[in-house]
Order: structure tokens, then sequence, then C-alpha cells
């Protein structure tokens, strides 16, 4: 069981604290990099690595137990998410494969071909619709209600992390634009949702846009650049609003908790940082020294605990301890 904690806001982040590892150590002599998921309830958390270890594997939190409920094999699995019910949760692997799985027992419901290779996704919070891009040239939006695509677009550009806004009307990615000389040049791509049509897109001062997420409230877009900075865009018009500091070697993934006053940030180095989205600093920071690893940082649900994927493939739980 996890221990009890305090509701995360930017007072009682700054008192985080390691409540619990999961999983047993798992040696890689490679770099590994994990991707990790709440379910709605709080209770199930899963971890997808692409690099090194068991590829996809899930704990329940009401369990004593530190080892997985299950843990499966996936070649090539690159993403994973929990859909509504928290009863069943979907994977995609590198090749295009969507698999939907039994979170009790670990049993393959179904499986369908994207039709082309995926390198990043995002699930829409009611489940129905995900976002998919590959490395290079292919934006797609599956429905996952019908099992059929709803639009698909190729782009020149190289494609990193993706988001749909709340309300469903929006998607973007992150982005680098080839440029004369061998280098790139940063820029985000946002579209209609529901058609495929492009809104808007803009270009920036950074070699890359490494990932972007909605605002809770949807009312911006804010996107990670290769210069250390979250930029803060207002939609459609993606005119910067704000800036505030990443993680200094730049944020690959970050997250909202679910009032907008928090973000969580993995960069590509060996530790994660919460943000004060208020004050635009850290309030908390944790590293293991192991540059041959990073993790996505993940707030739960309920608001009460932080996640994020240690050096030896272990899964650690942050949160506040309440006072005696």
């Amino acid at each position: 069981m996890l221990m009890p904690s305090l509701p995360l806001t930017p007072d009682t982040a700054r008192h985080l604290s390691l409540l619990r590892m999961l999983g047993p150590p798992e040696r890689s002599t490679s770099s590994r990099w994990q991707r990790l998921a709440w379910d709605a309830s709080s209770r199930y958390l899963l971890s997808v690595q692409n690099r090194g270890g068991t590829p996809l594997r899930w704990w329940d939190l009401h369990s004593e137990e530190s080892a997985p409920l299950v843990a499966h094999p996936v070649s090539q699995c690159v993403g994973a998410w929990f859909l509504p019910d928290s009863q069943r949760f979907l994977s995609v692997t590198r090749r295009g494969t969507l698999q939907t799985w039994s979170v009790t027992d670990g049993k393959l419901l179904s499986s369908v071909e994207l039709g082309g290779s995926v390198a990043r996704g995002c699930l829409s919070s009611d489940g129905t619709r995900l976002l998919v891009t590959a490395s290079q040239g292919r934006v797609l939006l599956w429905n996952m209600e019908r099992d059929w695509l709803m639009w698909r677009l190729e782009d020149p550009a190289f494609l990193y992390g993706c988001a749909l806004s709340p309300d469903g009307r929006f998607a973007a990615v992150g982005v680098a634009e080839e440029q004369d000389g061998a280098t790139t040049r940063g820029s985000v791509r946002l579209w209609d949702a529901r058609t495929g049509k492009l809104v808007g897109a803009r270009t920036f001062d950074s070699q890359e846009l490494w990932t972007v997420a909605f605002t809770p409230s949807g009312a911006s877009l804010v996107a990670a650049n290769s210069a250390g900075q979250l930029l803060f865009l207002d939609l459609p018009g993606l005119e910067t609003t704000r800036i505030i500091r990443a993680p200094a070697s730049g944020a690959l993934q970050f997250e909202f908790n679910r009032e907008g006053t928090l973000l969580a940030a993995g960069p590509d180095t060996s530790a994660f940082e919460v943000i004060d989205v208020r004050e635009g600093r850290s309030v908390f920071s944790y590293s293991d020294l192991d540059d041959q690893e990073g993790s996505t940082a993940n707030f739960s649900p309920d608001g009460r605990f932080v996640s994020w994927g240690m050096d030896d493939g272990k899964v650690g739980v942050w949160g506040v301890k309440p006072r005696p």
C-alpha cells in the first residue's frame, strides 16, 4: 500500500520524499528511458521501457508487493495509456501495432495495425482518440471507438512530442525543421483535431521543440525547447505570453497537475523537477546521478503523488507525508 500523502501544491511539493519503490532491479548495458502513466483512479501505474529491461509492466498500488502485477515482453513498445474505465489500457509499438490489454490479468483483448511507424503518442482524456507521430513525416489521429483513421498528414520535418487539448479542439506537435548547413530550427504545428486542418505554425530561435502540452484549462499551449525554456503560447495565434525556465538540459517531457499549479519535467538526464507554475521556479528536484537513464515524471490524478523511473529499472513514487 502507498503511504498517505498530502495533496501536492506549490507549498507542500517542497517537502516531497520517496515513499515507495516498485519493481525488481533490471540492470542494462544500454541507456534506459521509461515512460510512465497512471490510471484515473490513481490505483495503477505502468511503465514502458524503450530500451533495457522488460518493455511493459504495471503495478497495483493497493498491493504491498513491489513486483509488477503483470509484465509483458512487448517488442518495440513506445507508449501505453490507461483507458478511463481503469480496466483496460492500450499500448502502441514502433511498427504501429495498437493493442488493448486487461489491467487485472494482462490478457490481450484486441490488436489493430495503424499502418505505419510510430515514435510518440497522446491519448485524449476521454480515451476516444489517439494522436501519434512518426519521427519524420507523419501525423495521424485514430478513432478508438471505431478503430479507424480520422485523418493523416505528411510533414517533412522531424516530429517529437504531441498533445491533444482538453476540450478536443486542437492537436499539436513539437518540430525540428531542417535548415541549410545540416542544422534544424524548432517549430510548433497546431491543427484542428476534428479535421486535421492546419490552424497555425510558429518557428522559434532554438534547434528543436522537444514536446508540447496544453494547460489543464486549455487556454495555452506550452512548448519545451532545446534552449531549456518552457514557452507559454496563446491559442490559436501561438504568440508567446510567458517564458519560464525548464531543467538546464531541456525538458523532453513535462506534465501539469490537475489544477495547473505544478509542472513535473523529465529532462534528458538522470533527474526530474517539480516547478511552481505561478512563480516559474523549481520547488523540488531529484537525481540518482546515472546518466545512462531517464524517465517521464507524472502526477497521479488524485493530485497526491508524482512518479519517476529510476536508474536500475525501478519506479519511484514520491509524496508528502502528513505531519504527526
